[in-house]
């Protein structure tokens, strides 16, 4: 709402002096000013993602909540304290077109999203206390993960388009409106958690994380905002799984940030 005011301010003709234009400028510098030092420099969700077809059914999806994948499914009648273990499989990166980045990666590159998203699982799963396995049985769950895309940051431009004249503000509202700074990183994936042996889908979620201007100002740093990524991610699945532990429900804790905390988080680029 207060972005269309002032677009609507800026618009309209008696404002097309000047004084007034600069006038305007000035309150939209200083309300995205506000928004940047509220916001941490921690990555946040995207807004939006695409489906690649990894998970194949995705009829029983829905939107997550502020502290969720964009898209889940949860099986209602699982009951995760039946299950101590887990199987985890290979990492997959899997392209939603032909124009995805991943197509066109390095080998060396591939392999390092491969073993921190491997790593992130791991990592989120003991902090469950999900013991990791080699064999599929009675009281095992087995993870079949994705990476969809990775973008590497382009972050001299970034940071030159944060304090270029008139282009910082141009991109920042462009940031608002898109929830995600230009040329920053991103990252997307999708993952299922199944009964090893029935293979019973218990749990899914396809999800995409972007950075913040200012979480990685480093120009040397491209795969900076991805790394960051997947440390979102690893502690968003350690907490679910170990409340899973606790409740038996695969269900995410509720978000209990204060309401302006989560619209900052999302409004802010």
């Amino acid at each position: 709402m207060i972005l269309n005011w002032i677009f609507l301010r800026l618009k309209d003709t008696r404002y097309n002096d000047m004084y007034n234009f600069h006038k305007y400028s000035i309150t939209l510098t200083a309300f995205i000013c506000v928004i940047l030092l509220i916001s941490s420099c921690s990555p946040k969700q995207a807004r939006r993602v695409e489906k690649s077809g990894f998970l194949g059914d995705y009829s029983n999806f829905k939107e997550g909540k502020s502290n969720e994948a964009l898209y889940l499914y949860i099986n209602p009648i699982a009951n995760c304290k039946n299950y101590t273990k887990v199987i985890i499989d290979p990492v997959t990166l899997w392209t939603v077109s032909e124009n995805s980045e991943l197509t066109g990666l390095d080998p060396k590159d591939k392999l390092m999203l491969l073993t921190l998203a491997s790593g992130t699982i791991h990592d989120a799963m003991q902090s469950g206390q999900f013991e990791v396995v080699d064999e599929i049985g009675p009281g095992v769950i087995r993870i079949r993960p994705a990476v969809t895309e990775a973008v590497k940051a382009n972050v001299l431009l970034a940071d030159v388009l944060a304090v270029a004249p008139y282009a910082w503000e141009v991109s920042t509202l462009w940031g608002i409106g898109s929830g995600k700074w230009p040329f920053l990183g991103e990252l997307s994936g999708e993952i299922e958690i199944l009964d090893s042996e029935t293979n019973e889908r218990l749990f899914a979620g396809v999800d995409k994380v972007v950075d913040r201007l200012g979480g990685n100002i480093d120009p040397r740093a491209k795969w900076g905002d991805v790394v960051d990524g997947f440390q979102l991610w690893r502690d968003r699945m350690g907490e679910r799984m170990k409340s899973c532990r606790n409740t038996g429900s695969f269900v995410m804790p509720e978000d209990d940030r204060m309401w302006i905390e989560k619209t900052i988080d999302y409004v802010a680029p």
